[in-house]
């Protein structure tokens, strides 16, 4: 069964691949008045791991193995384990990279931090594949990712971002206004009778729900994500879907 590829999928650039949107109905915590929220580009913006994660998974759709690689590294810099685990596993089969199964279970071991059952069953899979050797470099290779990728490491440079972001969200105003009046476009500006309208927007209190930007409970609902599949990771192939303007 495949990771919920759907947490990245926001078609919030060129070339990124994305979900189609009745597949929201299948994420877990997330109401069908929260997709549009989670696919904004302001939100991705402020939310580089699910930003990275989603061109990785786009890269990878064209078959840039290479260029999936730096994309899910750079969303492994914030904390996300999805990503962590979708570099394991590019390692382990080989997926358009030298494969690498020591520093693969790394990968997985890392991506299996916080307890994740599914990730704990895919490590210990991959343990059980490697001989001696391997598991001595793999152990090695593990205490270089921990130096740089541990969520003590990462946790707080996306909390950081996050925070950044709702303070020029707030400052950027120019109202006065308290955050919880402030309305913000979630969709796509058309012109109409010569002006610019947003087609959706919603109001800061939703934009702004504490499991999206309370980091206590953004990462209690990104082990929400990770927790609900079963059964064997896949990374699967997204969907593609027609890209802003096109």
């Amino acid at each position: 069964m495949r990771f919920p590829l759907i947490l990245a999928a926001a078609a919030v650039a060129a070339a990124l691949a994305a979900l189609p949107a009745h597949a929201a109905d299948d994420i877990p915590g997330i109401a069908p008045g929260d997709y549009d929220v989670v696919m904004s580009k302001s939100f991705m913006n402020a939310h580089p791991d699910m930003l990275y994660r989603l061109r990785g998974l786009g890269a990878l759709q064209r078959s840039e193995a290479r260029q999936a690689e730096s994309y899910f590294r750079h969303a492994a810099r914030y904390a996300d384990k999805l990503s962590q685990a979708f570099l394991a596993q590019m390692l382990w089969e080989g997926r358009g990279i030298p494969q690498d199964r020591a520093l693969a279970y790394a990968w997985m071991d890392l991506a299996a931090e916080r307890g994740s059952p599914m990730l704990i069953a895919e490590r210990e899979r991959y343990w059980a594949a490697l001989d001696e050797a391997q598991r001595t470099r793999a152990v090695a290779e593990g205490k270089a990712l921990y130096a740089k990728y541990a969520d003590k490491v990462t946790q707080p440079r996306l909390e950081t971002a996050m925070r950044r972001s709702r303070t020029q969200e707030v400052l950027g105003s120019h109202t006065g206004s308290v955050v919880s009046q402030i309305d913000l476009c979630v969709g796509d500006w058309r012109m109409k009778n010569y002006q610019l309208v947003c087609d959706k927007r919603v109001t800061a209190d939703h934009f702004y729900q504490p499991r999206f930007w309370k980091p206590a409970d953004y990462w209690k609902w990104q082990e929400q994500q990770i927790g609900a599949p079963k059964g064997e990771i896949q990374l699967g192939t997204p969907e593609t879907v027609k890209q802003e303007g096109t």
